[in-house]
């Protein structure tokens, strides 16, 4: 029984990641992780002395190309051939901080928290790395705390869509608030960042977390954002958020050619792209998009910390044309 029930969820999952999220169904067993399940697939059929299957350890060679195909997807590729001096060069970060650790159930009051969970050490990772553009997810709303941040950025806006989520970023360059954006199952807004006199434009974007939605509608409304921008001339350079889409969504494909196309970031260095949850993270579902017509990503770096349920990244990216 134990052989048939993992033959049965390694069935569902292949279809899963064929078929992909066409509908709730193919949504759920799509995230069904593959490496896990590749060695717990190993794991049975060693406890069977490798005869789970009539054939000894052909159960455990479908759960090694279950694995490899798991790490591979899960694994980025290191591109760049650019070298690029520092000072040319644009560090961006984004981390879904979830209120600095401060809540673990809802009830709790977050503007007036009794304890500073992880913030300081959040705070101080952040002066570390000191990235140009700081996008925060779920920052703590906590207007003191945040204006700690000032030593990275003296620009700063931010939006709490609720009592438990919002979005925040801080430049250390001029930014400019332009408009919040109509999207499906989210949040979101445009924001320009001026360097060196060039604009630069993101889309912030906070996806629902609430797994009876499929993320393509969501990523649909984007895509079109993003293709009625740049008909404008308004092309986007970033989008950037938290999606609760995982990147092999089919609602993702579009990203990598609408409007002369993107670079996920995640895919463009040697790291483990997985951000949550962040002592497992199995699925990759915080996203640096970033425009294939204007930029070269040269490096990709995560973060942690403890009881934060997120990974965050840290990108290094160089500017290949000029508007």
């Amino acid at each position: 029984m134990l052989t048939i029930i993992t033959l049965i969820i390694i069935f569902l999952a292949l279809i899963g990641h064929i078929l992909r999220d066409q509908t709730i169904v193919l949504a759920f067993i799509m995230y069904i992780p593959l490496l896990p399940l590749g060695l717990w697939t190993i794991v049975v059929d060693l406890y069977h002395k490798g005869f789970a299957l009539p054939k000894r350890f052909s159960l455990s060679f479908i759960g090694l190309v279950l694995a490899i195909w798991g790490t591979i997807s899960m694994i980025g590729i290191n591109t760049s051939q650019v070298q690029a001096a520092a000072n040319q060069t644009i560090s961006l970060l984004h981390w879904n901080i979830k209120w600095a650790g401060l809540a673990k159930i809802y009830g709790q009051d977050l503007k007036n928290p009794k304890t500073v969970g992880e913030w300081p050490s959040i705070r101080d990772q952040l002066y570390q790395h000191n990235p140009d553009i700081t996008i925060l997810t779920d920052p703590p709303q906590v207007q003191a705390w945040l204006t700690q941040l000032k030593g990275i950025g003296n620009n700063m806006f931010t939006f709490f869509d609720t009592a438990y989520t919002g979005l925040a970023i801080i430049s250390s360059w001029p930014l400019k608030f332009e408009h919040f954006i109509n999207i499906r199952d989210g949040v979101g807004f445009s924001v320009l960042v001026t360097v060196n006199n060039k604009d630069l434009r993101l889309l912030l974007i906070d996806g629902n977390s609430n797994p009876r939605q499929l993320r393509k509608f969501l990523l649909k409304d984007i895509q079109q954002i993003v293709i009625d921008k740049d008909k404008k001339g308004q092309a986007v350079d970033f989008i950037i958020g938290d999606f609760n889409a995982v990147s092999r969504s089919i609602g993702f494909d579009p990203y990598y050619s609408m409007a002369g196309g993107y670079y996920l970031a995640s895919k463009m260095a040697m790291i483990w792209r997985g951000t949550w949850p962040a002592f497992l993270p199995i699925f990759d579902i915080d996203h640096i998009w970033v425009s294939k017509k204007r930029f070269q990503i040269l490096d990709v770096k995560t973060l942690a910390q403890k009881n934060i349920d997120h990974r965050g990244q840290l990108i290094s990216i160089y500017e290949n044309n000029s508007r």
